[in-house]
């Protein structure tokens, strides 16, 4: 079983929350972008158009009349010579930070847009495009991309006419590209901080909850990997066990899980002790332990007197009743004092610590009393069961086998001499 790295884990928890969040966060600033854009240029629309409609009314007060050439080459509107509208034009600029540029015919006679020397650009053309749109189309029109002096506008144009209702020139009003999109981005750039603060906050929690859910998922992977290469021992940490989501319930099946193998593995199915292979086991374990400490430690190994006659008697089934009860009650009399394992058919194995019993044949005749008395009922039969033990010591310098052969002996002197005896060897 591969196990993923905790920085790919991390990594990918990220990427799976937060480049939604993000991509969310764009498809709202885009839409919010969009809506902006369309509102400011339609306020900006309103507005060009409004200055426009006030400048040509004031100007067609402060100079009533039609156009002529004077004799002096200057242009007159009536009495009054054009040029000298660019200071009501200037008033307008200051109010409304509105550019205003009055045409005869295409050719600009007043305005306030300046060259870069500080002049007014007067006697320039109009564009193609506006000059047949407007000028000669007679109508109005608003352009989002003009181009004029090197500066792209934002702007308005509406047709002029004299009193006999003929087309003279035009009035523009008009707003710098710069400064609208400047106000699209005023208003998108509170979205946009929200939107990157949402994600900070997210990119947070997210990586604190990444931490303790990837050190789960870590543990709990790092668990299936010791289980599966048979290492039943092994414990599930309790940042898992302690989790009350899917990922702690999967943590407690497979404590679950490990703990059925363990009882499949360790344990005799029929009694519930440890089988032979763990008796072995336990057998090392209590040699190293004396190796370690200094004391001995003791094997006792038991027979179940005449159990062939339970089974003769009253079937397979009244003889495995005997050995479940038999095994109750040796594993309760060991308690923790050592180990109790099946060791074969009717025989049993006692591995009990030096550093608890003090008398070791005591303790195991308080153990064969208990069996003794205990009571086994068989369809209505009241069975009567002895036990015979055999018992020595051991030690971290004799060989395991060969403790195994000094109970035996003991154990077959009982048998030899009566049964339902405890007979100790040293």
């Amino acid at each position: 079983m591969k196990v993923k790295s905790k920085s790919g884990l991390r990594t990918s928890l990220l990427r799976i929350t937060v480049l939604p969040l993000t991509l969310l966060g764009i498809i709202i600033i885009a839409y919010s972008s969009y809506h902006l854009t369309a509102r400011v240029h339609q306020e900006v629309k309103t507005q060009l158009k409004d200055v426009a409609r006030s400048a040509v009314y004031t100007y067609e007060r402060e100079y009533p009349g039609d156009y002529r050439k004077g004799d002096d080459g200057n242009l007159y509107k009536g009495l009054k010579q054009v040029g000298d509208a660019e200071e009501i034009l200037e008033g307008y600029k200051r109010m409304f930070d509105v550019d205003v540029t009055i045409f005869y015919c295409d050719e600009r006679v007043a305005t306030t847009i300046r060259s870069d020397s500080g002049n007014p650009i007067v006697g320039t053309k109009a564009n193609e495009e506006v000059t047949e749109d407007v000028f000669h189309g007679r109508a109005e029109m608003f352009y989002e991309n003009t181009n004029i002096n090197n500066n792209r506008y934002f702007s308005y144009y509406r047709p002029l006419y004299d009193t006999q209702g003929n087309c003279t020139g035009m009035l523009f009003a008009g707003k710098e590209v710069r400064y609208v999109r400047s106000s699209v981005l005023v208003g998108v750039m509170p979205v946009l901080i929200a939107m990157f603060v949402c994600v900070a906050i997210v990119v947070f929690v997210i990586w604190a909850y990444a931490n303790k859910l990837i050190k789960s998922m870590w543990q709990l992977g790092d668990f299936f990997v010791k289980v599966e290469g048979g290492d039943l021992t092994t414990e599930l940490g309790p940042e898992v066990m302690k989790r009350k989501d899917e990922l702690g319930r999967i943590g407690k099946s497979a404590v679950q899980m490990q703990s059925a193998l363990r009882e499949l593995i360790e344990r005799d199915s029929l009694t519930g002790l440890y089988n032979r292979h763990y008796g072995e086991i336990w057998l090392r374990e209590a040699r190293k332990e004396a190796k370690e400490s200094g004391c001995s430690y003791h094997v006792a190994i038991g027979d179940i007197d005449f159990f062939k006659k339970f089974n003769d008697s009253y079937g397979h089934d009244c003889g495995d009743m005997v050995l479940r009860e038999v095994s109750r009650t040796l594993k309760k009399g060991v308690g923790e004092n050592g180990y109790a394992a099946r060791w074969g058919g009717e025989e049993f194995l006692l591995v009990l610590s030096g550093k608890k019993i003090e008398d070791v044949e005591g303790f195991v005749k308080r153990i064969a009393e208990d069996i003794k008395t205990m009571e086994s009922v068989y369809e209505d039969r009241v069975l009567k069961v002895t036990m015979t033990f055999g018992v020595t010591d051991g030690d971290a310098q004799e060989n395991i086998d060969d403790v195994i052969k000094k109970a035996d002996q003991a154990l077959y002197e009982g048998k030899e001499t009566g049964r339902d005896k405890v007979v100790y060897k040293h």
